[in-house]
């Protein structure tokens, strides 16, 4: 199976969420090698790419919607190491619970769901060994 390829499929089936429910997305580049496999369950990993990329998503979309700026690219990162394979979905915006904070409850989209996402993609993760981490990077 090549993560690449799923990551791809992922990622074209959040941004049609996006644009769905907000008119707009920002764009997904999506990065590593296209000749790597590895054995693991297509329909898993695409779920757990499926809601990392949806957040980033949402979390982009929503800080520059109301914007003139131009939305900055969700970037996808595919990486094999000796041991382990990585896939780094990395965006430029305010954490979602400022956002929030701003906005106020009235401009929450339904893009958001009820929070059962990630769990479910960690517990995926971990039941085959691996793990999903979220983590926030300031200035990046």
């Amino acid at each position: 199976m090549s993560p690449l390829e799923v990551a791809r499929s992922a990622s074209e089936d959040a941004r049609s969420i996006c644009l769905r429910e907000y008119g707009s997305a920002p764009d997904i580049n999506i990065y590593g090698d296209p000749d790597f496999t590895f054995p693991y369950v297509p329909a898993h990993l695409h779920l757990m790419v499926f809601e990392l990329v949806k957040n980033s998503l949402r979390a982009v979309q929503e800080q520059f919607m109301d914007l003139d700026k131009i939305a900055p690219p969700v970037r996808i990162i595919v990486a094999d190491g000796l041991e382990d394979v990585t896939i780094k979905a990395c965006h430029c915006s305010k954490p979602l619970d400022e956002q929030v904070d701003e906005l106020g409850t009235s401009n929450v989209a339904t893009m958001a769901g009820y929070g059962y996402g990630i769990p479910i993609s960690r517990l995926y993760a971990r039941y085959f060994g691996g793990d999903l981490q979220i983590i926030s990077m300031e200035g990046y």
